[in-house]
């Protein structure tokens, strides 16, 4: 009985005081502590999704930068596997424009030998240019543009001018810098141009920044010297017409013919004579016999 549970002494006298809520469990909790339990679960929460946040965040940022870095390692190695692999009769021209904000630039090679796949066609490109496009929010694009018309002048063909491209592939997008410059291997000067026939650069200097914010990155390029295959070719010529011109008119069999000799025609017609000695002289002309003034016909004798 709830009576006996609530039991008191007091002296000798044991009663027995029955209350209303003596002995019972209470049933819910105060509004205090209900804010303060959902204050705790907020801040737990809040905390919890901004640590999950800044892992995503983190690794977003690693995995953009890894791929930038890739980006960035690509591109140097495509530009020097083939500024490594140019020919020796290769023709390079460089020129270098002030925009204001940015320094554009057009690098163009001639005389290389390039193919590559376009809408499923195999093109030959004659002339390969690597130019810089300033945008409109001052961010600049990396270009290669192909043509299959020769665009500078060199010893084999004349430039056309007004060649349109016949591709165009961006390579970077949204860089900050880039610039170039060239060592010239002769006088060992640095300049932003290059407009030499004949010849390349010995080194290319590439300043580069590929954001806005990003480091800058200065990289070189070596231009190993080669030879060009025409000044080889015209060298083993020369030998070949020398050994040709000491034989001089030599004839199969032992005979060597006088340039100015001529076969007689029919029997009328006229002789040469080689002076004595085998000396080969002004050929002598002798008149037909029989006097008197004939002319040679292809039949021989005279009219």
């Amino acid at each position: 009985m709830i009576g006996a549970k609530c039991r008191s002494k007091v002296g000798d006298m044991v009663g027995f005081i029955n209350r209303s809520g003596c002995g019972q469990r209470r049933g819910g909790y105060l509004l205090l502590e209900v804010v303060l339990a959902l204050g705790v679960s907020s801040m737990v929460v809040v905390s919890v999704f901004s640590l999950a946040s800044g892992a995503l965040s983190l690794s977003e940022a690693i995995a953009e930068e890894g791929r930038d870095q890739i980006e960035r390692e690509s591109f140097l190695g495509f530009m020097e596997r083939n500024l490594e692999m140019l020919p020796g009769n290769a023709v390079m021209d460089l020129k270098a424009e002030d925009s204001g904000s940015h320094y554009t630039s057009e690098m163009t090679f001639q005389n290389v030998p390039t193919s590559f796949g376009w809408s499923g066609q195999v093109i030959s490109a004659e002339a390969v240019q690597l130019a810089t496009v300033l945008r409109r929010d001052g961010d600049l694009d990396v270009v290669l543009r192909y043509y299959e018309e020769p665009i500078l002048d060199d010893s084999d063909s004349t430039a056309d001018v007004l060649a349109d491209p016949v591709a165009e592939i961006t390579l970077l997008r949204d860089v900050w810098r880039f610039e170039w410059r060239v060592l010239d291997g002769r006088t060992m000067d640095w300049d932003y141009e290059w407009a030499i026939r004949g010849r390349m650069p010995l080194q290319l200097e590439l300043n580069v920044v590929f954001h806005r914010n990003g480091d800058e990155v200065v990289h070189y390029f070596w231009i190993p010297p080669k030879a060009n295959p025409e000044t080889i070719m015209r060298g083993n010529l020369r030998p070949a017409r020398g050994a040709t011109q000491g034989r001089g008119g030599d004839q199969p069999g032992g005979e060597n013919r006088d340039a100015t000799e001529q076969p007689r025609r029919g029997g009328g017609g006229t002789s040469t004579d080689r002076r004595p000695g085998g000396d080969r002289g002004t050929p002598t002309i002798r008149p037909p016999s029989g006097g008197g003034r004939s002319n040679p016909t292809r039949g021989g004798g005279a009219r």
